[in-house]
């Protein structure tokens, strides 16, 4: 066999095998693994407004700020409060310990009943929203095991577990639909919300809203 031809069958054969190589991976993550870049880490956020309308007259805490449950985070003047009425419907009172992400409103702006103005998240209570495919959804199961890197911090590997799979999809939660008229049909491909307990956070600085790349362990 002439040099060239030697040459030729070579490069074939590495083509090959590099091809089987690529064929495999793929065939082994799709089998072992559901991944993602279509998840993000969340946690519960409190909006919380006074029972009254009316003037503010001080914002007690700051963006950052640690609060207890019951803490005073801000106060309507009393110009709002009817004669005898309970003092204690001015104040804006923080309704469980967190952190304050966002002073909605200040003082001197005029606030109605319900209406936010200060927005609390509890540290302790971050986990991972996954959003998976609706054609790979039946092969996630409660209690799988994940693995996550989050945007931010390079180099660490976390841990966790399926706890919840939504019952809808998360265009329902939309406040635009993604629905179209049959005359203008296009399909998009909808995803499921997962919900990821976190199992070794540990003193990572996880900040609600952050990226993240998930494998879910569906084997083993």
């Amino acid at each position: 066999m002439s040099r060239p031809k030697k040459i030729l069958l070579a490069v074939l054969v590495l083509f090959l095998v590099s091809l089987s190589g690529v064929s495999y991976y793929y065939w082994y993550m799709n089998a072992h693994y559901v991944s993602t870049e279509d998840a993000y880490v969340d946690g519960t956020v409190l909006r919380v407004g006074p029972q009254m309308a009316g003037k503010l007259v001080e914002v007690r805490v700051s963006e950052g700020d640690k609060v207890a449950a019951g803490d005073v985070l801000a106060r309507v003047d009393d110009a709002a409060l009817p004669p005898g009425g309970n003092t204690d419907l001015l104040l804006v009172k923080a309704p469980a310990a967190g952190e304050v992400l966002k002073v909605l409103a200040h003082a001197g702006e005029v606030v109605g009943a319900g209406q936010p103005v200060v927005m609390l998240a509890d540290p302790e209570d971050v986990y991972l929203t996954v959003n998976v495919e609706e054609k790979k959804i039946d092969r996630v199961r409660l209690g799988q095991r994940v693995t996550f890197t989050v945007d931010g911090i390079p180099g660490r590997t976390f841990t966790g577990k399926v706890v919840q799979i939504q019952d809808a999809v998360a265009s329902t939660f939309s406040l635009l639909p993604t629905r179209t008229t049959s005359g203008s049909f296009i399909k998009v491909v909808q995803r499921v919300p997962v919900k990821v307990f976190i199992e070794n956070r540990g003193d990572a600085p996880l900040r609600l809203g952050q990226s993240a790349v998930v494998r879910i362990h569906i084997r083993g």
